[in-house]
């Protein structure tokens, strides 16, 4: 069943002390993907997927496009947000973006920057 707010995940993130980046992004997107992303589980990312589907977080795709420009490869708003990943943070950031926004072109820092910076 479509969600737009898995509950089960919600409180399942700890806080890891002393991992928080000066690049942290939004607390609403750590929040969506510590619900539905939590340990990279299928079924939340299937589920966020069918959310995206359906209109719901129109704000996902932007937010998470400048996460990862700003991302360093040991990043602690990362981890706090999806858990075990294994291997890079990029390259899992990544496979969550392929999964995600399956066809559409992984977000290019440069662009994400010069956007960023004119909004």
């Amino acid at each position: 069943m479509n969600t737009p707010l898995r509950e089960e995940h919600a409180m399942q993130a700890p806080s890891i002390p002393g991992t928080h980046d000066r690049t942290v992004p939004s607390l609403r997107l750590r929040q969506i993907l510590r619900t539905y992303c939590w340990n990279f589980d299928p079924s939340g990312i299937a589920d966020l997927r069918a959310s995206l589907d359906d209109g719901h977080y129109t704000w996902l795709r932007d937010e998470l496009a400048r996460a990862m420009a700003g991302c360093s490869e040991v990043s602690g708003w990362w981890r706090e947000s999806v858990g075990e990943f294994g291997g890079s943070a990029a390259a899992a950031q990544r496979d969550l973006w392929r999964r995600l926004f399956p066809g559409q072109p992984e977000p290019d820092p440069a662009i994400v920057d010069a956007a960023s910076d004119a909004g």
